[in-house]
């Protein structure tokens, strides 16, 4: 019998959704679970693979805004996976080392790498390279945007700004720069490097509260890596 831990924002619904499974006798756990239920919306999933990276997670909607959840009631969606009624997505993530003045700081994300403005009166001024390639022109506006094919579709950052999505590689959106820029599009091999010239600016992945703090000369270099957020569906 599989292990499983359910991580949800409503603890009632959670604790309503553990005793379900003792009565249907699943085995909830703590810690070192074989699957993952995250209840909730698309960001749920995103908070789940935080805590448990690379364990396979079961998306199941309590809300409107899960367009990646399914809308299956969780007994029957374990039931089917129990009995290897099910396909198993499999995502690359993210990865952005920032180095500063005094240290070297990493984030890790399954939709996307954010780097924008820590003031929303003030833009902030940069330039970007790919692959170790001349440094472009600096660049005056909000940020970038630099995301997975997953973190492109409907209502992820890289949408609202692009108005697509896209199936490969590294997609980059330039978030309300004074010069109009087409998106970027970089194969899974390939990387950017972003330097902030000017001002203030925060780097974050996905929803992540844990944010890095950037000032004029940091340098921040993003990239697919190998580890893996796996999606069950059934």
């Amino acid at each position: 019998m599989k292990r499983i831990h359910i991580v949800g924002k409503n603890q009632n619904s959670v604790q309503e959704l553990q005793k379900k499974l003792k009565e249907n006798g699943f085995i909830y756990c703590e810690e070192n679970p074989d699957l993952v239920v995250s209840y909730g919306g698309d960001g749920m999933f995103l908070i789940a693979e935080r805590i448990f990276p690379g364990v396979p997670k079961l998306l199941i909607r309590d809300s409107e805004t899960g367009i990646n959840c399914q809308n299956i009631e969780l007994i029957s969606a374990l039931k089917k996976y129990c009995d290897g009624k099910f396909k198993t997505l499999e995502l690359k993530k993210l990865k952005a080392v920032q180095k500063g003045r005094f240290e070297i700081r990493e984030l890790v994300g399954v939709n996307d790498i954010v780097i924008r403005n820590a003031l929303p009166t003030e833009a902030i001024r940069f330039r970007y390279r790919k692959n170790d390639d001349e440094w472009s022109e600096v660049l005056i506006g909000d940020g970038l945007v630099i995301s997975t094919p997953y973190g492109s579709t409907k209502g992820a950052y890289f949408y609202s700004i692009e108005q697509k999505s896209f199936a490969n590689g590294i997609g980059v959106a330039f978030n309300n720069t004074t010069k109009k820029m087409p998106p970027l599009n970089l194969d899974e091999n390939e990387s950017i490097e972003v330097e902030i010239t000017r001002g203030i600016g925060v780097l974050v992945a996905d929803n992540n509260r844990d944010f890095v703090n950037l000032e004029s000369g940091d340098k921040i270099k993003i990239y697919l890596v190998d580890e893996i957020a796996r999606i069950i569906k059934v």
